[in-house]
This record gives C-alpha cells, structure tokens and sequence, in this order.
C-alpha cells in the first residue's frame, strides 16, 4: 500500500557525510558530535525510547546496554536516568563508535557510563562485548546491505537490537534541515568544552553550522 503523498518517501541518496569520512580532522569532527549530543540532551528528542529499551534490557541476558555509532555519547545517558526513575533498571551502559574521541569518553564517564577509546565497527562487533545494541540516528549511514549485517550479527550474538531515527526521508524532512545553522549558533553556548576554537569555527568563521548543514542534508 502506498504512503499517503503528504509522507511520501523521496528517493534514497547515499552520499557522503563529512563525520563518516576518515580523513575529516578530530578537530572538526568534534564540532558535530558534541553539537549532536547537545541537542539531543537539552530536548528530549529519543525520550521516547524509553520503554523500547526498558523491554529490551527484560528480554536480554545481561543488563547492559552497548550503543553503535555512539559519536558525542549521544542520549543514552539522559535516557539512563529515565530508565531508572520510571522503570527501576540501571543498566551498565558502554559507548562505542567507529572514531571514539576524548571529549565524548569524558562526558560519558561525567555522567556514569562507559565511553571506550577503541574504533568499534558496528557491522563487526567484537564478541566480548554483549547487551542490547542500540543505534540512535545512525542507521541512516549505512547502506542497506551493511544494515543485513548489522542486523544478522546481533542475531547470531542472540542480543536484542533496537535503532532509533528522528530523521525522516520525505520532502518535509529536508525542509526541516534548512534551519539547522540557526540551531549550531543557538546551541553551541551549551556546549562543553566550550573553547576558543569552537566559538571562532561557529561564529567567525561559519564552518560548524556548514558543516552540520551538509550533513543533515544527506542525512534526510
């Protein structure tokens, strides 16, 4: 059955996304993952995540939760807490991604879970590490026949797997990009560490907002 038009789906474009190159400096790299987590700590945007993770972590073996793709650390702590007040579970979290940074591993730790400092490719888990996996908005970088394997190796691991995106592929959810510079000035006084160098690369020179801008793009 057809979706109705006001939804209808655009035609999916895997084009590059400046966070998932290799060759995109720390420095820079930073810049987008800690605004990303920012935004999704200060509005609640995956708080509706809750009760999925909340069946999930019942239905696992273990309480523990490992997010993929985790960039700036992402909403799993703020979503720890809710877990904890509204379902009593206190799972042991771990964080990982494919370009784990220092900022991201110490703003995790701040808030009680781990960050780990070594590359973990979410289409090749390594075996020690089990609990539910979560993806939150990052499904979307992968190409459909990387999701099969995502998707069969927590299958195999016999881990419950539940990916979240607010990103919509429609011609609404591209409008909705077109403030996204606006936001990286207005959040970026929220951020922390709030350095010299983030204020010149948003406010002075307007690489942060560009940046985000392009990839929100692609991403929708």
């Amino acid at each position: 059955m057809n979706e109705p038009t006001s939804t209808a789906l655009i035609p999916r474009l895997h084009l590059f996304e400046l966070l998932d190159q290799d060759w995109y400096p720390r420095a820079l790299r930073d810049l987008g993952t800690d605004y990303l987590h920012t935004v999704s700590e200060t509005t609640g945007a995956f708080d509706a995540a809750t009760d999925v993770l909340a069946r999930g972590l019942r239905a696992s073996e273990r309480q523990e939760l490992l997010d993929l793709g985790s960039g700036g650390s992402g909403p799993l702590p703020r979503l720890c807490r809710m877990l904890e007040k509204e379902h009593g579970l206190k799972p042991h979290v771990v964080l990982s991604d494919l370009y784990p940074t220092a900022n991201a591993a110490e703003r995790a730790r701040a808030h009680g879970v781990d960050y780990l400092e070594r590359p973990v490719d979410a289409t090749r888990v390594p075996p020690e590490l089990r609990g539910m996996r979560t993806l939150f908005n990052a499904l979307h970088h992968f190409r459909p026949e990387q999701v099969r394997q995502v998707l069969a190796d927590a299958q195999e691991r016999n881990v419950p797997f539940a990916a979240f995106e607010v990103i919509r592929r429609t011609p609404v959810g591209l409008l909705t990009m077109l403030p996204v510079p606006l936001m990286v000035w207005l959040f970026t006084p929220l951020i922390r560490p709030l350095t010299p160098l983030r204020l010149l690369l948003t406010y002075v020179l307007p690489v942060a907002p560009l940046a985000s801008f392009w990839d929100g793009l692609v991403s929708a």
